[in-house]
């Protein structure tokens, strides 16, 4: 607060006081639903709106325990500023994170390192069946308008899985190449890669280039697949329409290809669903370290799934 003595004698002087600026209201936030490595929320502004975005902050529940609340150095928590436009997991109608009044939007926690109109400083995927607590306030927002006051913290938790016949993230496969290091090659639309080359794939941002967000899951369904997990017809599918999306493309940062996401939304979205385990097995469980997959073909492989 500006202190009143200095007001006073502002006023005295016959100078005007500082205008202080009125703090937006804070949003509410709230699940909508969450898999092994992934946390959907909804984030709806107050009636002030938050013209120029949104933080959203998340911690483990236990160490927010342990510590008797949030911790007062923003470095401790993960978070993000969501103040642009996304591209690849969008909520019907609303096309920016700046929220009208009363305006809601979704948010996945643990699948931000392929969005865009954001700056996360963890985009790492969640952990399995952790608990977490979150909180989101609106971003300050000029002529008057200052950072919102914290959210109500809501707790959520990722899903455990506990079956062996089962699936995992890209997040997994870029963690882990020596599970994959026996496939030679992989096939994206029509090129070949070394596994060298997926690697890099899988380590590219996407940054609004639907194409590399559509590799990212292709790669994963295709390694989930040479892992011996058998796919839903859908699925099976959606890796086709992926090649054909693709065609002759080089995925970055092997090329220069690009697609608009608007055109890859669906099919990276299905292939999602079956690497996440909403679609076919589940997902693995957490003491799953290293997967044996074999220096099979992705063309042998086709030949067995059809």
């Amino acid at each position: 607060m500006f202190p009143r003595l200095v007001v006073s004698v502002l006023l005295t002087l016959g100078l005007a006081a500082p205008v202080f600026g009125v703090p937006l209201d804070p949003p509410g936030a709230s699940v909508v639903s969450a898999d092994r490595t992934s946390i959907t929320l909804r984030v709806q502004a107050g009636p002030s709106g938050a013209p120029a975005g949104f933080v959203i902050e998340w911690l483990p529940a236990d160490l927010y325990r342990m510590l008797g609340g949030w911790p007062a150095a923003a470095a401790s928590v993960s978070g993000s500023d969501f103040t642009g436009d996304p591209t690849l997991y969008v909520t019907p109608e609303v096309t920016s994170y700046r929220l009208g009044a009363g305006e809601a939007t979704s948010v996945m926690l643990g699948e931000l390192f392929d969005e865009t109109g954001l700056d996360a400083s963890d985009r790492a995927e969640l952990e399995d069946g952790t608990e977490y607590v979150v909180r989101a306030r609106a971003v300050a927002a000029g002529h008057g308008l200052e950072e919102s006051a914290n959210s109500i913290t809501i707790t959520c938790r990722t899903s455990p899985r506990t079956s062996t016949d089962c699936t995992v993230s890209q997040g997994y496969w870029k963690k882990h190449p020596e599970s994959w290091s026996r496939v030679a090659t992989l096939t994206l639309g029509a090129v070949s890669y070394t596994q060298a080359q997926v690697l890099a794939i899988l380590r590219q941002p996407a940054r609004g280039n639907g194409l590399i967000s559509l590799a990212h899951q292709l790669i994963a369904t295709r390694l989930n697949m040479l892992l011996g997990v058998v796919p839903p017809a859908s699925v099976c599918l959606a890796a086709d329409l992926a090649d054909t999306i693709i065609g002759t493309q080089v995925v970055p940062p092997v090329g220069s290809g690009w697609l608009p996401p608007g055109s890859t939304r669906r099919s990276t979205w299905a292939l999602r669903g079956f690497n996440s385990g909403h679609l076919g097995p589940g997902r693995c469980p957490s003491d799953l370290r290293v997967v044996p997959v074999t220096g099979a073909t992705w063309g042998t492989l086709k030949s067995i799934y059809r």
